[in-house]
């Protein structure tokens, strides 16, 4: 007789991660013959915990023999180092950008925040920079462009991204992902970098609003006027809505600090991948870090319940009624040490009565 055990998912990491392979649509399996020891859900939740865990492949499959992730996954054994490197090249751009799609949440959306950083690559010397700087030599420092659409409100999720290998302005990326934009309805705030009066007329072409401050060209701008007034009318009537700006800019500083997304890859394409999965994780964590908060506020709604149950009903025996409690089993306890209890059996029966 096969006993089977059933585990009860307690990380909320790999709830998301669980959330997110059902909704994909995936296959177990991309071979129909073949090795199959893997899973596609393995694979995935492993790539992600590799950009999390912020290590070279070596160092994190040392890390993964000596955690537990390896029994929640279900692994039968330990991927090798080319093995997990020959995954990172089976997932495609599409297909990631599909995935950071089916995690982001886009139900309530109003304000969208748009702006540009620059990415690191890991792979410079840190040697030869020090004898250029000794020389006093000019240091060629190039960086990757990322621009992001960030959701102001709720979970801050990152609702579409560009990624270039060499360095653009951030108006000719932003005209591109406005027009990749399919959201109706929606204000654009933006800072002085996007300066183009065309971004209004990309943003009404979906019945969108672009706000941005106008540029200040010191009395030297002589053209356009009746465009510039219009702007900064629309800017001057949005203030309070363009005052929600800086958060692109928090949730900038949020993946450099946490993720320190420095670009291993050296290669183009798997550059592009790895900064997707880091996209990817980001709103995994913000969908982990706004259930807490979520839960929290539960247990508190859970708390004044009970407490206005306990002071509007007089009568202990009713209360205890109410709440499925022997009566005996409080013979001799203090009406304080009574609340306590009704609060800790409420936590744990919440959902049974809210």
């Amino acid at each position: 007789m096969v006993q089977k055990q059933i585990t009860q998912v307690n990380n909320p990491v790999q709830k998301q991660l669980i959330k997110l392979f059902h909704n994909s649509g995936l296959p177990n399996h991309f071979n129909h013959y073949g090795n199959k020891e893997f899973t596609n859900y393995q694979r995935i939740s492993l790539i992600v915990l590799f950009r999390k865990s912020k290590k070279s492949i070596r160092d994190f499959i040392e890390w993964l023999c000596e955690s537990r992730w390896s029994s929640w996954l279900g692994l039968k054994k330990i991927p090798g180092k080319s093995t997990f490197h020959d995954w990172l090249k089976l997932f495609g751009v599409k297909l990631i950008k599909r995935l950071v799609n089916l995690v982001t949440d886009t139900s309530d959306l109003r304000i969208v925040a748009i702006d540009g950083t620059g990415i690191q690559s890991n792979f410079r010397s840190p040697y030869y920079e020090k004898r250029r700087k000794e020389f006093k030599l000019k240091t060629s420092r190039p960086y990757n462009k990322l621009d992001i659409l960030v959701d102001t409100n709720r979970k801050k999720h990152i609702i579409d991204y560009s990624f270039l290998l060499k360095n653009r302005s951030d108006t000719f990326v932003g005209k591109k992902l406005i027009k990749k934009f399919k959201f109706r309805r929606v204000k654009i705030v933006a800072d002085k970098g996007y300066p183009d009066y065309e971004y209004e007329n990309l943003a009404k072409a979906n019945q969108n609003n672009f706000i941005s401050p106008p540029k200040d060209y010191k009395g030297k701008c002589r053209h356009n006027n009746f465009k510039r007034l219009r702007k900064e009318r629309n800017y001057q009537s949005n203030k309070k809505v363009y005052n929600r700006r800086p958060i692109v800019e928090s949730v900038i500083s949020s993946i450099k600090r946490v993720q320190d997304p420095k670009l291993r890859s050296k290669l183009p394409y798997m550059k592009k991948r790895e900064m997707g999965w880091h996209i990817l994780f980001y709103n995994i964590r913000m969908n982990v870090k706004f259930d807490k908060s979520s839960a929290s506020e539960q247990t508190l709604v859970s708390y004044f319940f009970v407490i206005l149950v306990v002071l509007v009903i007089p009568d202990y025996a009713a209360v205890l009624k109410f709440f499925g409690i022997p009566r005996c089993f409080f013979h001799g306890i203090s009406e304080l040490q009574l609340i306590f209890v009704f609060v800790s059996v409420a936590i744990s029966k919440r959902e049974k009565f809210l």
